[in-house]
């Protein structure tokens, strides 16, 4: 560890309450960059792991520089059934008091129009890489009867949402399985707490064919979010960040199904753009063979 000044990191609510050691996925950038960054400024060591090593890398460096604390990295494609596994061998040593399963994909434009492979990589790493990691830390904590697990959904969460409609769909089943696990875990002394973020200004929308000026919604900086999330971790079941993002999820649960679902799918047909266009697919010839004569 790299700490010239000599400093001995600050102890906070979070590092008292939970330990020593965090973990967080999707850690390259964005809000599970920041998650990492604020984690270790309240005093805890963190293992952080993405894909990208080199990003990896400058991060444990910038961490282990400013805030005194221990980082351990961990090289994973969370799309791969391995994932899991080498992230449970890589931590055996330490007691991971705080699980954030960040890493997430979304896949933009009219679903049959998309690759079946991208979208089943999307249900691996939005709905089975958090399911494994929670499975097998969820027990460790009940066991030491302390530990948080922030799982990370969205807004797009409380409806079916047209032109995402895999990744809505993915996040849905975080929101539930968040909410159940929040009642369950009380009696073992363990903390869950869904995450629902809105627009946040971070990779995955800056790479989505999307015009998001034509969307009505303001978006939140990655560092909010993550400050939200780990003072509501505990708290509450489910954590919305931003006003009018928890005004829009309350009232979701109210309004009929079906009138979020086509307002996000007016919103979000009128703002798509570039390959992600909607476009005639081509109609499959018919002959007899196949029924299409008499």
């Amino acid at each position: 560890m790299n700490n010239p000044a000599g400093k001995t990191p600050r102890k906070s609510r979070l590092a008292k309450k939970y330990g020593d050691w965090a973990l967080v996925t999707g850690a390259s950038s964005g809000i599970g960059r920041a998650f990492a960054r604020q984690i270790a400024a309240a005093g805890m060591n963190v293992v952080i792991v993405a894909r990208r090593e080199r990003a990896l890398d400058a991060l444990r460096a910038e961490i282990e520089k400013h805030h005194g604390v221990s980082v351990r990295v961990v090289v994973a494609d969370l799309t791969s059934p391995e994932s899991t596994a080498r992230i449970l061998e890589a931590t055996r040593d330490l007691d991971i008091g705080l699980m954030i399963p960040n890493a997430g994909m979304e896949i933009t434009g009219e679903f049959i129009s998309t690759d079946l492979a991208a979208q089943e990589d999307l249900l691996r790493l939005n709905i089975l890489s958090p399911l494994e990691l929670t499975h097998a830390f969820a027990r460790q904590m009940a066991r030491r009867r302390r530990g948080g697990i922030l799982l990370l959904a969205s807004t797009f969460a409380f409806q079916g949402v047209p032109y995402v409609a895999n990744y809505a769909a993915s996040k849905a089943y975080i929101l539930h399985f968040g909410e159940a696990l929040s009642h369950e875990m009380k009696r073992h002394g363990v903390d869950v707490t869904v995450l629902a973020p809105g627009m946040t200004r971070t990779e995955m929308p800056a790479k989505m064919p999307v015009d998001f000026s034509r969307i009505p919604m303001k978006s939140m900086a990655p560092e909010a979010v993550a400050r939200f999330g780990l003072k509501r971790l505990g708290r509450q079941p489910v954590a919305v960040p931003g006003m009018m993002n928890r005004m829009f999820a309350f009232m979701n649960r109210l309004m009929p199904r079906s009138a979020p679902v086509n307002m996000f799918g007016g919103m979000l047909k009128k703002a798509l753009k570039g390959e992600a266009r909607l476009k005639e697919l081509p109609r499959a010839e018919q002959h007899p063979a196949s029924g299409g004569g008499r």
